[in-house]
């Protein structure tokens, strides 16, 4: 937006050096708060859902092959065709910062996987994820097609089978770290076109079959 001065308040200026000396001193010390209070790092913002009431904002696929609800308070991914990924996505985005969740495996093959999603934006993500049977990987996903970041990896802290595994993951700076059950899995350097993206929950199939996962306790909180 423009505006312009009028030719009294011109006239004002070119009369009264004090006057210019004052409004100079309180526009001087206004600019000094604004950047002070720019330069303030913003507080943290915080995202839990434990879908005792729903899951309220969150992107959720309703269809033959994918779908996720709610159910006894948890929210439940289902997912029927072999060799397939669905995912649903939570009202909460960040570039830095963390989010966690329990995930049990409810029905399926213990080649069953699920996990976390991060940085979800214009059809791109990371996922982070672990199998029944023992296994963690993480991929990014990027204009339809997938690429493997980490290799599927046994790992000892996961526990297998139809049990309930802790997962976090941390965006800080140049890289991402993952958590299984409070034991640090893996560790990637980002890269530096990530933006803030959303995050949410994630279900793969390997057999056919019906898979079902069951996430509660879905904590994220923003950095930046």
């Amino acid at each position: 937006m423009l505006a312009q001065w009028d030719n009294d308040h011109l006239r004002g200026f070119r009369t009264s050096g004090s006057r210019i000396r004052g409004i100079l001193r309180g526009m001087f010390l206004g600019m000094l708060g604004l950047w002070i209070a720019a330069c303030r790092p913003a507080p943290e913002a915080r995202y839990t859902a434990d879908f005792m009431n729903g899951a309220l904002g969150w992107f959720l696929p309703q269809e033959a092959r994918f779908a996720a609800r709610v159910e006894g308070g948890r929210l439940v991914l289902s997912l029927k065709p072999p060799r397939t990924v669905g995912w649903a996505l939570a009202p909460f985005a960040f570039r830095d910062g963390q989010v966690e969740v329990e995930g049990t495996l409810l029905e399926g093959p213990s080649s069953t996987d699920y996990g976390l999603i991060v940085q979800a934006q214009g059809g791109r993500f990371y996922r982070f994820t672990i199998s029944a049977d023992g296994y963690y990987a993480v991929f990014l996903y990027e204009r339809g097609s997938w690429r493997t970041l980490v290799d599927w990896t046994a790992y000892p802290a996961i526990q297998r089978g139809r049990t309930t595994n802790h997962l976090r993951i941390r965006c800080a700076g140049e890289e991402i770290t993952f958590w299984i059950n409070g034991s640090q899995a893996a560790r990637i350097r980002r890269e530096e076109k990530d933006v803030s993206g959303q995050v949410g929950v994630s279900i793969g199939t390997m057999q056919r079959g019906e898979a079902r996962v069951a996430f509660d306790r879905f904590i994220a909180v923003r950095e930046r």
